[in-house]
C-alpha cells in the first residue's frame, strides 16, 4: 500500500457486541479498528478478545483506546479526538455497538468532524453476545455542526484552569490574557490601546461565549467575574482537543 494513501480506519465502541464490530471492518477493508474499551468488564473483555482476533486473522490493526462508554462528554471528547488524530484518513463511526450513549456521542463527534458514522443491522439478537449475525451495513448522513472556534475553546480552558486553583477571573484579568495569547480578535493589536481591546474582547469574545451560554458574567465588590457555566464545561471537555 502506497504510504501517503488514507488509510480506513473504524472507530468503534466495546460493549457485548462481536460480529457488528469486525464483519463491517472486514467487509470495507479497514486498515485498522480502534476500539473504545472499558477496563474491569468481564463480559465486555471477552467479546473484545474474540474480536481482536477475527480482525488479527483478517491481517486488520487492532488499537485499544480506554474510554467510559457510559459517560457522554468523555465519549464525544474521545471519538472527537481519535477523528481528529486521523484527519488525513478515512474514517468511519461504529454507532451500533457499545452504549446508547455512544451511539449520540459518536453521530455528534462526525457531525463536529465530518467524520462517517454508519449502522449495523443485527440478524437476530440473544444474550452473549446480545446480537447475532449482520443483516445490513447503513451509512448514515451527519449533518455538519461547526465546532467552536480555537480562540473559544483557549478562553474556556483559561477560565476552567483558574477556576480549579480557586482564582477569581475579572474582565481585566480575560483582556490579560487575550493579549498574551494574541488570539485572532486582538492579534496584531498594540497592547497600548487597551480600550480599543476591551471593545473587541467584549463585542467578539465575552458576549457571544455569554450568548452561548458557556460563560456568565458575575457582579462582586464593584467587579464583573466571568465564570463557567455546565454548559460551558461540557463544550470544553469535548473541544479541548481542538487546542491541544
Amino acid at each position: 500500500m502506497n504510504l501517503d494513501s488514507p488509510q480506513r480506519i473504524h472507530i468503534a465502541p466495546q460493549g457485548y457486541e462481536e460480529q457488528r464490530i469486525y464483519k463491517p471492518a472486514i467487509e470495507n477493508r479497514a486498515d485498522k479498528v480502534v476500539l473504545l474499551v472499558t477496563e474491569g468488564d468481564e463480559q465486555s473483555n471477552k467479546c473484545q478478545k474474540n474480536v481482536e482476533e477475527e480482525l488479527r486473522d483478517a491481517s486488520i490493526e487492532v488499537e485499544k483506546k480506554n474510554c467510559d462508554i457510559f459517560d457522554q462528554d468523555e465519549s464525544i471528547q474521545t471519538i472527537s479526538e481519535l477523528i481528529y488524530s486521523y484527519s488525513d484518513d478515512d474514517v468511519k463511526v461504529n454507532i451500533s455497538t457499545g452504549s446508547k450513549i455512544t451511539a449520540i456521542s459518536g453521530m455528534l463527534a462526525c457531525m463536529l468532524t465530518g467524520a462517517t458514522p454508519y449502522y449495523v443491522k443485527a440478524e437476530d439478537y440473544g444474550d452473549e453476545p446480545v446480537s447475532k449475525g449482520v443483516e445490513d451495513v447503513i451509512s448514515l448522513p451527519a449533518y455538519p455542526i461547526d465546532p467552536p472556534q480555537k480562540s473559544f475553546v483557549k478562553v474556556l480552558s483559561f477560565l476552567k484552569e483558574r477556576e480549579d486553583s480557586d482564582e477569581k477571573v475579572k474582565i481585566s484579568d480575560l483582556n490579560n490574557f487575550v493579549q498574551e495569547e494574541e488570539l485572532d480578535p486582538v492579534e496584531g493589536i498594540e497592547r497600548k490601546d487597551d480600550r480599543n481591546i476591551y471593545d473587541i474582547v467584549n463585542r467578539d469574545i465575552i458576549d457571544p461565549l455569554v450568548e452561548k451560554e458557556y460563560i456568565r458574567k458575575q457582579p462582586y465588590a464593584g467587579s464583573k467575574y466571568l465564570t463557567l457555566t455546565p454548559k460551558g464545561k461540557r463544550t470544553l471537555d469535548f473541544s479541548r482537543h481542538l487546542i491541544d
